[in-house]
């Protein structure tokens, strides 16, 4: 039977599938790849890494800084007692006039955002109070305000005449602060004749129900009877004031501890989710916003309960899911649970500072850092999968159903980065990198070679952190064990018995690699690179590899030669040479 050509090009524009039978899949689609890149033009080896900075010691994060003043990012390492946050220009010498120590604070999963355009960056982990560089000053400064204010609440009002007797204070405001805390007690004493002055006293009162520094109230009355059970106490009046109207408010110790599972900017000012307070509330689903900065500043006030011209608050989602990240798009706030996603709009309401709604409670993230915006759209990792948002339900849509998404399904935690030198967006997990290309929208994958705490996207290059270094992902050299695989590929549509004397490989410059092929008949029939040896394919000597085989499927692997680092690929398509068999 007479030979023919079967051209196979356009590889560049479908990249890697590995979540569909392979049997089902066209020709220029490949089942398995690792270490390539597909561009506009072709597949490419992605470049090698190469060391930025050595010999750091317990590396955990690093940090992007586009600060007013130049590039610059930042490395946190930590040792026993505390963590050190040292800036770096882009030439990675150190900035001296930034930097420095956060005494006792160590450990963590963190994360930065942005703040005044990049003159300031804030920095938290979810275990302490979060902390922020100014592009020019020195040192690790905590957010301002955070964890020192406390709740005040009205318990109750009355009017009493002046006679004698003991009064009956209660309301469920009126809590046991717990072993070591205590809460206050403001009681204002309003007297009917105008003559008589006010009089505002405050005590304290611990879990044990004493009260100091007295429990007598100079011209306002006694407290006696605590009990923190029925959440009541009694009050005597002071008989001589005669009419007199009280108000009595609690007021809880100031919260010693809070965290957040994240902190992000919004506007002119920050807002923190998943909080934790010591001794205190655990609100996961709580949004906290601090006050209004001013111009150059950061803001001064988290306290939701203070009086006055203030912007700071707090929201309870209408959500049982925990807050994991949050990431503006278009002038909103998106707040994203692990199980669903809400908006947060500012307004002009003095009275209602915020509008918050709730978009949907199908979709969430995983994870903080699993939120990147995109063309005016944000790309999640989260609910099983990896998809896009545009800001509504409809907008939701798949990018790795039936192609990666068992990777996001088999995976708890994965973190993102967006590389824009090559409109891509890097997933990764222990040891393996999910590579999307937005522009394409196609996959690939990477190895990740070294054991990383993060990643940081600066510009013209990112950044991976091992323990004891930093690494670039350009290097000059390309990464070896590069492969590109297809299994159970039908050489005609017939699914005839074919065979197949070569394979012509179009590679646009100087290659080397090898290739591994097989032919089979059935689907679920084994495949063995091995049964046949690996061809070596140079194209500065050869345009074509004898592959011979018979068989209704052609399964090939193009992988880099063994310690070849030094030429890159660029493969534009292959021709395969076959002659007709016949149905069986």
């Amino acid at each position: 039977m007479p030979q023919q050509i079967i051209p196979i090009t356009d590889l560049a524009s479908a990249g890697l599938v590995q979540d569909t039978p392979a049997v089902s899949l066209p020709p220029n689609v490949f089942s398995d790849v690792k270490n390539v890149r597909f561009s506009g033009k072709g597949i490419k080896r992605f470049p090698s890494d190469v060391d930025k900075l050595l010999s750091l010691t317990n590396v955990k994060y690093v940090a992007f800084w586009p600060s007013t003043l130049g590039d610059r990012y930042v490395v946190i390492t930590d040792n026993s007692t505390n963590t050190t946050f040292t800036v770096y220009d882009d030439s990675f010498s150190v900035v001296a006039a930034q930097g420095g120590v956060n005494t006792g604070v160590t450990g963590g999963d963190w994360q930065h955002t942005l703040f005044n355009g990049g003159y300031h960056i804030i920095f938290n982990n979810g275990n302490s109070t979060p902390v922020f560089l100014r592009d020019d000053a020195v040192g690790v400064t905590p957010l301002p305000g955070w964890d020192s204010y406390a709740i005040e609440e009205e318990m109750t009002s009355f009017e009493h005449d002046g006679s004698s007797g003991s009064i009956e204070v209660k309301n469920t405001v009126f809590t046991d602060p717990g072993a070591g805390n205590s809460i206050s007690i403001k009681i204002t004493a309003l007297p009917r004749n105008i003559s008589t002055p006010i009089h505002t006293e405050t005590v304290t009162i611990n879990s044990a129900g004493v009260v100091s520094p007295d429990a007598t109230l100079v011209n306002i009355g006694t407290i006696s009877g605590v009990n923190y059970g029925n959440n009541l106490f009694n009050f005597t009046p002071d008989t001589s004031s005669g009419g007199t109207v009280y108000n009595v408010f609690v007021t809880t110790t100031p919260v010693s501890t809070v965290t957040a599972g994240v902190v992000r900017s919004y506007g002119n000012l920050i807002v923190a989710g998943n909080l934790k307070e010591t001794g205190g509330r655990t609100l996961t689903g709580t949004v906290r916003t601090s006050d209004v900065a001013g111009p150059g500043f950061i803001p001064q006030n988290w306290n939701p309960f203070k009086r006055g011209a203030n912007t700071a608050d707090e929201f309870v989602l209408a959500s049982t899911g925990t807050i994991q990240d949050m990431a503006e798009l278009q002038g909103v706030l998106y707040v994203y649970t692990d199980s669903s996603i809400h908006s947060m709009q500012q307004t002009n309401s003095p009275v209602v500072p915020f509008q918050i709604a709730t978009v949907t409670d199908n979709y969430g993230v995983n994870n903080t850092d699993g939120v990147i915006e995109v063309d005016g759209k944000h790309i999640v990792y989260g609910s099983n999968d990896c998809y896009v948002f545009a800001g509504h339900p409809g907008s939701i849509s798949s990018i790795s159903d039936g192609r990666v998404r068992n990777f996001f399904r088999n995976n708890e935690t994965i973190k993102s980065v967006r590389f824009n030198k090559y409109d891509e967006i890097w997933f990764w997990s222990v040891s393996i990198i999910y590579v999307w290309n937005y522009r394409n929208n196609v996959w690939t994958k990477r190895d990740l070679p070294t054991a990383t705490n993060a990643m940081s996207a600066i510009r013209g290059d990112l950044l991976l952190s091992a323990p004891t270094k930093l690494v670039g992902v350009d290097g000059s050299s390309f990464l070896s064990g590069a492969f590109l695989e297809r299994k159970r590929m039908a050489v005609t549509p017939e699914f005839d018995t074919e065979s197949v004397s070569g394979m012509a490989l179009l590679f646009d410059g100087p290659s080397k690699v090898n290739i591994k092929y097989d032919g089979s008949d059935k689907v679920g029939e084994s495949i063995n690179f091995s049964s046949n040896a690996a061809i070596p394919f140079d194209t500065s000597l050869e345009y074509k590899a004898d592959v011979r085989f018979n068989g209704r499927f052609l399964n090939y692997r193009i992988e880099s030669q063994s310690n070849e680092v030094t030429l890159d690929w660029n493969l534009t398509g292959y021709q395969i040479q076959v002659s007709k068999g016949g149905s069986r």
